[in-house]
């Protein structure tokens, strides 16, 4: 299986108070074309200077600011994964299907609770690495 690398720049971005690519940006000096094609992977790679900056901007490592990840297209899905997929989706279909309308400001503010939830759960995760490799 290949492997590639990409940046953890969307994550570090709103763990750090949801800020926007020209906040960093502006802050580093560092344009955002190139932070856009940092965090979507349209780079063909980073300047060690920039690397450097992002690092001391966010207040990380290069191990916490780049990802080495399995490349998605050749990773086999199972049948069972298929099939616990569509279950899933039907679920929440049927869900979605029978609760009772809700304003836009209560369907977001849903969303943002869950998000939270899920970014502090992935804060969880990334600190118990961490701590598991020594780094603590």
């Amino acid at each position: 299986m290949s492997k590639y690398i990409k940046t953890n720049l969307s994550y570090l971005r709103f763990s750090q108070g949801r800020l926007s690519q020209k906040t960093v940006s502006e802050a580093t000096g560092i344009g955002q074309k190139t932070l856009s094609a940092l965090e979507t992977g349209a780079s063909k790679g980073i300047e060690f200077n920039t690397l450097l900056r992002l690092c001391t901007f966010f207040n990380c490592s290069p191990s916490e600011l780049l990802l080495i990840e399995e490349d998605p297209q050749e990773v086999p899905v199972s049948d069972e994964s298929r099939q616990k997929a569509k279950l899933l989706v039907a679920r929440g279909l049927h869900t979605a299907m029978q609760a009772p309308a809700a304003p836009p400001e209560q369907v977001w503010a849903e969303f943002d609770a869950v998000r939270a939830r899920m970014q502090e759960a992935a804060e969880r995760a990334q600190s118990a690495k961490a701590i598991a490799r020594g780094v603590s």
